[in-house]
């Protein structure tokens, strides 16, 4: 006797899913970038207050593009989250890359978020 089994189907690969990759990409590069921008901005602000405690134009200027920088990074991440969350939510694709990219943006828009506060807090108090 014969047994009628059906067809096995071919095993689907699934592919990872793209704004998974980007957000994980987006937090890596972000991450160096907010370590590479706090160094600058130690670096400044030892130059300038290096003597006599006075501001040059250059250092002024310097904390301002650092500043720009820090706030660009900020939007990458809420980008970061934003394409994590879609990765997420994609049927039939790996997921790996769209947590862990949701989790890294998530921890560094709290810590961002976090480091105001008690910037914030501080100088309420000075």
């Amino acid at each position: 006797m014969e047994s009628h089994q059906p067809p096995k189907q071919p095993t689907q690969y699934k592919r990872h899913a793209g704004p998974g990759i980007a957000s994980f990409i987006i937090s890596l590069v972000s991450m160096l970038a907010y370590i590479v921008s706090v160094g600058a901005m130690g670096a400044i602000f030892s130059k300038g207050l290096e003597g006599d405690n006075t501001w040059t134009q250059s250092s002024t200027t310097g904390v301002t593009i650092v500043t720009i920088i820090l706030i660009g990074l900020f939007a990458a991440n809420i980008i970061g989250v934003i394409l994590g969350i879609i990765g997420l939510v994609l049927r039939n694709r790996k997921k790996i890359f769209a947590i862990l990219g949701l989790s890294l943006n998530t921890i560094i828009i709290f810590s961002f978020g976090l480091m105001f506060v008690i910037l914030m807090l501080r100088a309420g108090r000075g």
